[in-house]
Formats: structure tokens, sequence, C-alpha cells
């Protein structure tokens, strides 16, 4: 019977340690960087310069998806840097940035090979549902945008310090070379989703 007794208290000891853990943890703010991998990080952890150029490619990704509603294809840098879209433009960082698309299969990159060496290259990964794939369930958010026509599609923005050495190419898997991605807030374990 003291045996019994014993693995009770030892049994709601753990239950409530857990049960103390997960509260502080669901209360806590979502806003460090605790709950990132390690390629991974925050915008604020960055240079102000980087910071600014972080929210203009995430507004710039909002006139490439209307775009890619409209035509049903993702435009051209040249195309969004014509219409003064940044950071595609000269005057949202163009200038200082080489850009260009490249897609294999329902992946799309937006690659910023900067022309200052001690500048970060930029990547946006766009990627689309593959057909045939259920419709994501996901709630719209930082890295899942939902297009006009229903579509959703994963975002993901990436920074490779060695800027000028990183070779223009589709990168598929940018976490396994050097890149970092950047986050304004940690994602959401539950949808977060790489390939």
């Amino acid at each position: 019977m003291n045996e019994r007794v014993g693995v009770l208290v030892v049994g709601a000891g753990i239950v409530s340690v857990v049960a103390v853990y997960l509260a502080l943890n669901a209360t806590s703010s979502r806003d460090t960087a605790k709950d990132l991998l390690p390629y991974q990080t925050l915008a604020a952890q960055l240079p102000e310069a980087d910071q600014q150029l972080f929210r203009t490619l995430r507004e710039g990704l909002l006139a490439a998806e209307v775009d890619r509603v409209r035509a049903s294809a993702w435009p051209e840098p040249a195309a969004l840097a014509d219409r003064g879209v940044a950071p595609f433009s000269s005057d949202g960082g163009g200038a200082t940035y080489q850009w260009t698309r490249l897609q294999q299969g329902a992946i799309v990159n937006y690659f910023g090979q900067p022309r200052d060496p001690s500048a970060p290259a930029w990547l946006l990964e766009i990627q689309e549902p593959e057909p045939g794939m259920r419709p994501d369930t996901a709630p719209v958010d930082e890295e899942h945008h939902r297009l006009s026509d229903g579509t959703m599609v994963h975002t993901y923005v990436w920074i490779h310090r060695f800027g000028t050495q990183v070779p223009v190419g589709f990168v598929r898997q940018p976490q396994n070379s050097g890149w970092t991605e950047v986050f304004s807030t940690p994602p959401n374990p539950v949808y977060y989703n790489r390939r």
C-alpha cells in the first residue's frame, strides 16, 4: 500500500511540474527567439538596414501576389521595379540589389544579390500547393497567405550574410546552404511547414 501511495505522489508531482511548465509557456510572449530553430532569427535582431529590407520585401510580396492572381503567374522583378514596388525598384533598395525570379515546380524564389560585397543576399521563397493537394487549413499569418483567388501559399524570407559569394540560382533547401530564415515573430509550431 505504501508503495502505491509513493507512486501516486511521484506521478502527481510529475504532472504538476508539466502543468506549470505548460502554463508558463502558454502565457509567455511569442516574441523571443527561444522557440526558433538554429537556422532562424527574428528581424528585430538584425541591423536596422536589414530590418528595413525585410519589411519592404514583405510589402513587395503583397504586390507580387496581386499580379500572380491577375496573370496566373508570378511577376518578374523588372515588372515590379517598373511599377516602383520596393525592394525591386531603385527607390526601394533595388539599385543596390540585382533581383532574379527562379522557379522549380510550385516553388518560386526571388533572389536578391547585393552589389556591395559587405551586404547580405536575400531570398523570398513562395511555395504554392502541389496539384491534387488537399486545401491548407493553416490560419493566415506571416508565412501563410491566402490569395484573393483562394490559393494558400507559404512564404519564407531568408538572408545570407555572404551576399556576393552566394551564386544566383534556385535554392531548394536554404537552411542547408547557410541561409537564415527571418521572422517578425516566432512561427506557430503547429502550422510551420518546411519541405
